[in-house]
This record gives structure tokens, sequence and C-alpha cells, in this order.
């Protein structure tokens, strides 16, 4: 809905800058024919920016790439067949019906590239060097930072001032792990009740215990470990292999009249499985903990002949959270590379110059890697929402400066780079302005959920928008100047 909105803004400026030196009809089918290309262009470049989400491989962000691409096509048909239509039949009035020049803005179109050029060089090197650092914090850099953080847990999910948050913050400092894996052992034959397999899954769940990354483990053995308890023999299992027998006679009647054991013990005896309460839930977590149960597992295969040719292996919802984790920042690479190399596609296509290509994409690349910064910076991580906000604010905010160096070639190749730029801000400018705000309070409105990962990408995208706003005017201006060498403003010749 932004997006469509901020095209037609773009549609509607040009329509109401009218100079009043033709026919009403004649001037709305030149603002249509105006905005054309660059609508199309950006519009082409937004969708196939989103649509290079479909590479991720987790299904909502594939899905959410697709869908929003379908719909950038449909509002595109929708900005030149229905809003032009509404434009006719409410008689929408222009600027030479409703209000005067805005001369402040005017002059500001004029003052802009004067100010651009004499801060060109610490406008450009200030805006590379943070979209250095930016890079820096985002990706990590070898021996000196690790890379963002990606966020697995699943409280980040839950608004931390609900009771229901606080409750499970006490429980996992107070009690135990909120994360929950599971060992899934694979007999090599249908004897889960012989005693010598049992005494090893018992030496095995003590051994996972005793790990510092585990809080508990409830398997198979725990119900014998509890009807000894409360029989007042002690919790522990005999050691002595008769004295176990002894214990795990009854453990097949055990799995027909209790619920509860059979959770743990397949009906064929084949295979079982252990419940194992973590303390970190990331992937950090996930792998200590897949190493100790190898090396556990590997050391009770060794000891204990019965489970010749048996397997263990760490499996649950949980571990499939933090592989999901794992996949977030491949798909922030792979659709961010997908989506640069598309749009950059676009512009060369746009634009003759190899060099304008380049710097059109300035303030994207600097809206964005600051963003990423500012969420280092203020603790941040990233999670399945905060993710997509690489292609989204690439595929959005390149709006700005195709609209922007279109206007800057309509007065041919004669002018100079100053009435060039003086040119565009005053056509494109205010639109971009108008169409970036609209921009981030569409995004700013999802700062209200409840949902705290939706709630930082809103806050995010905002962000971005807005330092992309500021790049337009900024560092954009004052790298055109570095590139067109003995250029500057007629005012400062005068000088």
């Amino acid at each position: 809905m932004v997006t469509t909105l901020a095209s037609l803004v773009y549609i509607h400026a040009r329509f109401i800058d009218d100079p009043g030196d033709a026919p009403r009809a004649a001037h709305h089918l030149f603002a249509l024919r105006n905005k054309f290309l660059p609508v199309t262009a950006s519009t082409l470049a937004a969708a196939m920016g989103f649509g290079a989400l479909a590479v991720s491989h987790i299904r909502p962000i594939r899905e959410m790439g697709i869908w929003t691409s379908v719909g950038l096509a449909i509002a595109w048909i929708v900005a030149f067949t229905l809003f032009p239509a509404l434009q006719i039949v409410l008689r929408t009035p222009t600027g030479t019906a409703v209000a005067p020049k805005h001369h402040f803005y005017e002059r500001l179109a004029r003052v802009i590239p004067r100010i651009t050029f004499r801060w060109r060089w610490p406008l450009v090197i200030g805006a590379i060097a943070a979209c250095a650092v930016g890079a820096g914090v985002l990706f990590g850099i070898p021996g000196v930072i690790a890379g963002a953080n990606v966020e697995t847990d699943p409280l980040t999910t839950i608004d931390p001032s609900s009771s229901v948050a606080q409750d499970l913050r006490w429980f996992r400092s107070h009690v135990g792990g909120l994360d929950v894996a599971h060992v899934w052992i694979h007999l090599a034959q249908p004897n889960a009740s012989d005693p010598d397999v049992l005494r090893a899954i018992e030496t095995f769940t003590r051994a996972l215990e005793t790990s510092p990354e585990v809080t508990g483990v409830v398997g198979p053995t725990t119900m014998l470990r509890m009807r000894g308890y409360v029989a007042g023999k002690g919790e522990t299992l005999p050691s002595d292999p008769a004295r176990f027998a002894a214990v795990t006679a009854d453990f097949e009647d055990l799995l027909l009249s209790q619920p509860e054991l059979r959770m743990f013990v397949d009906a064929n005896l084949g295979d079982l499985q252990l419940t194992v309460q973590l303390k970190d839930g990331g992937a950090a977590g996930y792998a200590a903990a897949s190493e100790r149960v190898a090396r556990a597992w590997f050391v009770a295969k060794v000891t204990t002949p019965a489970l010749a040719g048996a397997t263990a292996r760490l499996v649950g919802e949980s571990l499939l959270q933090a592989k999901v984790g794992a996949n977030l920042v491949p798909t922030l690479a792979e659709s961010f590379i997908l989506t640069a190399v598309l749009i950059f596609a676009v512009f060369l296509v746009l634009f003759k110059s190899g060099v304008e290509r380049l710097l059109a994409m300035i303030p994207s690349l600097f809206a964005l890697l600051v963003t990423f910064l500012l969420m280092r910076a203020f603790g941040g991580s990233l999670n399945v929402a905060t993710i997509i906000i690489a292609t989204t604010v690439l595929g959005t905010t390149e709006t700005d400066q195709i609209h922007f160096f279109h206007h800057m070639h309509e007065l041919g190749a004669e002018a100079t780079l100053d009435d060039r730029l003086a040119h565009a801000l005053r056509v494109s400018g205010r639109a971009i302005v108008f169409a970036t705000l609209i921009n981030a309070a569409g995004f700013l409105g999802l700062s209200i959920s409840s949902f705290p990962p939706l709630r930082q990408f809103g806050l995010m995208t905002s962000s971005a928008f807005a330092l992309a706003l500021l790049a337009d005017f900024t560092s954009l201006p004052a790298a055109l100047w570095i590139t067109r060498r003995g250029s500057s403003p007629r005012a400062l010749v005068k000088n």
C-alpha cells in the first residue's frame, strides 16, 4: 500500500505542477507521459526486488516476496488507469487553482546544489565510511567483531511487558530453559526393553544431564527412577547388571499400563527418545548440545554391545527454529545481492552513464547499512521480520533515485550540472519528500504492534526511509559534483 501510494504521489505532484499555459486535458496527458517511464521503471525494480525473496528457503518470506511483486504489478495498472480517471471525475485542482508556488522550496532547490558542492568531499566520504561500518557490524569482521546476532528465542515474539513473558523469563532464570529438543534413538533390533539397552540409555541420560548446556533430561528410565524414589530406594538406579535387570524386569508391563512411558518408547521396541531441556536454544546452544550428544552416544555405543548398529540424533521443533535462524543471514545476503543486481539492470536501461548507475544506489545503500548499524548499536538483532528490511528498503527507496535522475536529463546535454540538479530538485524533490514521509509513516504504523519482531521491522524501515531521504539531498548531489570534475555552481563561479 505505501509503495503504491508513493507512485501515485509522484504522478499527482507532476499533475499539480501546472504552468497554466496549456489546456487542462493536455497538461494531464503530459503529466502521465512524463511520469510513465520513471513510475514503470521504479515499479519494475521494486517488484523484482521483492521477487528476489523467492530465493529464500523460508516459506513465509518467499511467499511474501512473490505476492508483493504481484501486488505491485496490479498497482502499476491502477496508477495509469483508475487513478487518472478519478482525477478527471473529481476535477482535481492543480497548483494554479489552489495555491501559489512554494517560493521557499524554489529557493531551496537552488541552495542545495551550492551546499553540496562546497561540502562534497566530507558528505561523500562520510557516507562511504558509514556504509563500511554498517557492513562490518552486519556481516562481521574476522578477528574484530562478530556478525549480527540471529535471534530465534521464542520469547522475542512475545510482548515483554505482558505477564506471560515475565513469567516465562522468571521460569527460565530460576527453574530451567524453555527450549526443548529430542534425542531420537533408532535401534538395530527391537530390543528397547532389554536390560543392557536400558542401562546404556540410563548412562547416556546421566551423561547428558551433566552437560552445562542442559538443564534436564527425561527418558525411558526416568519413570524407573521415580518409582524407586517413591519406594524409598533413592532416585539412582543400580549400576550392578543383575540388580538393574531386576528393576527393569516389568518394563514391558509398564509400557502397557503407563501411557506416559509410551511417549519415550515406540510400541515396536525399535525406537526410543529422550526429551532434553536446554539453557540456550540459539544456534550456538544447539551446536554445543549436538556435539555433547554425539560424544555421549559414542561412549555409550563403545561400552554397550547391545547398541551395535543403533543411531542417535538431535531433533525437534526448537532445533528446526534454530536452523531457520541460521538461514536468515544467507537469505539476507542472497536476496540483497539479487535485488541489487536486478535494480542495477533497470538503471542500466534507463541511464546511459555508467557512473550514474552506481551513484543512484548510494542513498539506498547508505540508508540500509546505517540502519543495521543503528540496530546493532541499540542492541537489536536479526529475526524473521527484520531480515527482509534489506530487500524492502532497496526495492522501495530506489524509486526516489529513478525519478531524480529522470528529471535531471530532461534539460538536455547542454545544461550545466547546477541547472540539472536544481530542475530535478524542483520537479521531483517535493514529491520525494512527501513519498518518503508516506512510506515512513506507513511502516511506522507497525510500531504499535504487540508482536516485537513486527514492531522492530516498522521502526527500522521507517528509519531507513528517513536516512534515504537525507542521502537523496546530500550525498547523492555531492557525489555527482565529484564525478563531474571541473563543474561548479554558477553562483560560486561568479563569486
